[in-house]
């Protein structure tokens, strides 16, 4: 295990949030052969509710469990399930996703994996090569101070997922304290994972389909429809609530008030500079 260790902390990227552990049976499906009709990627970035539709997709039954399963802490949690005898990465990875589409591909054949934008430079893998041409939906979020405010809340707290059916509900680590500079570096550090998902879209000529944030919150059920229809997939006739809780509240406004307060004071360019 220690050589198929060291293979798998150069093929799998690292984690951005504590590990949520799923490999447990009753996020699998029943036994899947050969390779899956319809796979996807979801690409996303800390705090754009990407734990929300992996959870709503999973309960329509109809869209895998489309875990982030190429971190190192997904990765090695299930070769303790699995076992593997190769310390060779590219076999390693293709063994590995091989396995995860046996357990985690929904009846209908529909296989999926979540992929942060700040993974992409730490693969050593093409997602195109071994997902064979998958489909991607893009989950991002229109307000980005928001998202880099939740992010460094996240962190700060250790919170990051409200979800009382599958994660024991925490205290957080601390109580969240305001830092301009701590939320400015976070703000540009999702605003190079965007570019980079745009980057890896533009050089393949992909057009993925689009949700964001907000949608998500405000029209769930068209949101998700919308998801398994780009997968090729029926919505079901009663749409399953995907059991996360959303964070934000007070702290959060009062937050951005200060950021908008203290951008405005250090003459920073962040704000006008933010892409659409």
């Amino acid at each position: 295990m220690a050589d198929t260790a060291h293979a798998a902390s150069r093929c799998y990227a690292w984690n951005v949030a504590p590990f949520v552990r799923t490999n447990r049976r009753e996020f699998d499906f029943p036994a899947f052969t050969g390779l899956p009709p319809v796979r996807y990627v979801l690409a996303a970035a800390p705090r754009t509710g990407s734990n929300m539709l992996v959870r709503a997709l999973w309960r329509t039954g109809r869209a895998g469990f489309a875990d982030g399963y190429l971190t190192d802490a997904h990765a090695l949690d299930y070769f303790e399930r699995w076992g593997f005898d190769t310390a060779d990465p590219a076999t390693l990875v293709r063994d590995y996703v091989r396995h995860l589409m046996t357990c985690r591909t929904s009846p209908n054949g529909v296989f999926g994996i979540k992929v942060h934008g700040q993974h992409l430079l730490g693969l050593e893998v093409d997602l195109d090569e071994l997902l064979v041409s998958p489909r991607y939906i893009w989950l991002r979020r229109r307000d980005r101070i928001r998202q880099a405010i939740s992010f460094v809340m996240a962190k700060q707290t250790g919170l990051w997922l409200l979800d009382g059916a599958y994660a024991p509900a925490g205290r957080a680590l601390a109580e969240p304290r305001y830092d301009y500079a701590e939320v400015l570096r976070h703000l540009k550090q999702l605003d190079r994972e965007s570019r980079s998902w745009e980057e890896y879209f533009d050089r393949r000529g992909t057009v993925p389909h689009v949700v964001f944030y907000e949608d998500l919150l405000t029209d769930y059920a068209r949101s998700l429809a919308g998801c398994l229809r780009h997968l090729g997939v029926a919505p079901p006739d009663s749409l399953p609530e995907p059991g996360i809780e959303r964070q934000a509240g007070k702290t959060t406004e009062r937050w951005l008030a200060l950021f908008e307060r203290d951008s405005a004071r250090y003459g920073d360019d962040t704000l006008r500079n933010l892409p659409s």
